[in-house]
């Protein structure tokens, strides 16, 4: 695809002048061109094929904490009567970085397959295979705050940080440690720089064993008396690094409120939430929401999953105790139980529901306002039942750790948060974590 990538770089060029050529601009072979996306050594990689099952087996392990099971395959146009693509790699969720994107636009644009047309052994795609892979490029893009800080550098910075923690967060700290490195050339990582979970996070910090702990959810209460029983402190030193997601799979992500899809209630507020799923419940029955008829005396039957239970219990009760006639499930039973249930509520990130839901709209006061859980409202925050990832550490916190928190937080720092399916912070919230750091 060599010539073909040629032309449409040269032409690409005239509609935008600020793109070049990079530095690694090859193309050997279709293995080659694979192993350049999977190490990253590439942006795109153009294939006169499909990836073979070989081949996707040690990306998906190489991807593993980003859910990426395959690179995002775009269909360019045809290569002697079979597919040819351009493989990016794009995290579930997450938005394509600006010029990668336009770039693919250009290649299924008119003028793009006008391009391929003119290649003897190619053939232009059909409108409607262009319409189809057009389609794949859409994705939401949140905004940045234009209040957000410049990082300053600071002289005469020397060191190292090591990194433990949270493989949902493993992607942004290695390109937030590059750019950083760039900026303070004389602070480098460290050689312990693992990311394989959080709870690998949070038991680094309980034996000293890491400088930070990126992790990608609140810490639970048991895990706040183990490290209470080991530092003598009541917590570790937290900084807020970014919001979670709206729709990601297995990630941290914003908290849906479910009911059957034939209930006629369309909202609900925090302080609603806290009295039905508190310890002890104050509302029991649907008419105490506002429903009459039918519904007015039908019993309010709890649903969830297990694992999302401690951080609905931090945002919604506080860490108060549980209703205990909840009904407990994996995210399959639970989306099940409560599509069968016409009493049924209960919660769970949005692209956990399924046929037989809805999502209701939620307020954090009884007076409103009321929003949706979309991915506007839930980058922005307006949604109450956002949630955060962290970077969590021992005090006292090393003058490397400080700088690398504070260029985290920049407005560059933030930019790349943009591309990694999870929301960057707005300026008031940076404000709140950098007072921190003083």
């Amino acid at each position: 695809m060599k010539p073909l990538m040629n032309d449409w770089l040269e032409a690409f060029k005239k509609h935008q002048p600020g793109i070049r050529r990079g530095s690694n601009w090859q193309h050997i072979s279709d293995v080659q061109a694979f192993g350049a996306l999977m190490y990253g050594n590439a942006d795109i990689a153009p294939l006169t094929r499909a990836p073979y099952p070989s081949e996707l087996q040690p990306y998906a392990h190489q991807f593993s904490g980003d859910m990426m099971k395959s690179p995002l395959l775009v269909h360019v146009g045809n290569w002697t009567g079979r597919s040819a693509y351009i493989a990016v790699n794009q995290r579930p969720g997450a938005p394509l970085p600006q010029k990668l994107k336009e770039f693919l636009v250009f290649m299924i644009s008119r003028n793009g397959q006008e391009i391929v047309a003119r290649h003897a052994s190619f053939q232009p795609l059909s409108a409607s295979e262009a319409a189809q892979e057009s389609a794949k490029l859409q994705s939401f893009l949140p905004p940045l705050d234009p209040a957000l800080p410049v990082y300053t550098k600071v002289e005469d910075l020397h060191g190292k940080i090591d990194s433990i923690g949270s493989d949902g967060m493993k992607s942004l700290m290695d390109t937030w440690i590059q750019d950083f490195h760039r900026i303070q050339p004389h602070v480098r990582k460290g050689e312990l720089w693992e990311h394989l979970g959080t709870l690998n996070g949070f038991h680094a910090l309980l034996v000293n064993d890491t400088d930070i702990a990126p992790m990608g959810r609140e810490l639970w209460p048991q895990e706040s008396l183990a490290y209470e029983s080991t530092h003598h402190q009541k917590l570790p030193f937290e900084i807020r690094v970014a919001r979670g997601g709206f729709n990601t799979p297995q990630r941290t992500t914003a908290q849906a409120i479910f009911v059957p899809e034939n209930n006629p209630l369309t909202k609900i507020t925090v302080p609603q939430l806290a009295d039905i799923l508190g310890e002890h419940a104050t509302i029991v029955r649907w008419g105490q929401l506002g429903l009459k008829g039918e519904w007015a005396n039908r019993p309010i039957t709890i649903y969830m999953p297990p694992r999302a239970a401690p951080s609905m219990q931090i945002m919604v009760l506080k860490g108060g105790q549980w209703n205990h006639v909840v009904h407990e499930g994996s995210i399959p039973q639970t989306a099940d139980a409560i599509a069968g249930d016409p009493g049924a509520i209960g919660f769970g990130g949005l692209e956990e529901g399924g046929s037989g839901l809805k999502a209701l709209a939620v307020a954090s006061k009884a007076d409103g306002p009321f929003y949706t859980l979309d991915a506007g409202n839930a980058a922005s925050g307006r949604y109450p039942l956002t949630r955060y990832m962290y970077i969590r550490m021992n005090r006292p916190v090393s003058k490397p750790v400080k700088a690398f928190l504070r260029y985290v937080l920049s407005r560059a720092g933030q930019e790349r948060v943009r591309y990694s399916a999870y929301f960057p912070l707005n300026a008031v919230e940076v404000q709140q974590e950098l007072a921190k750091l003083r």
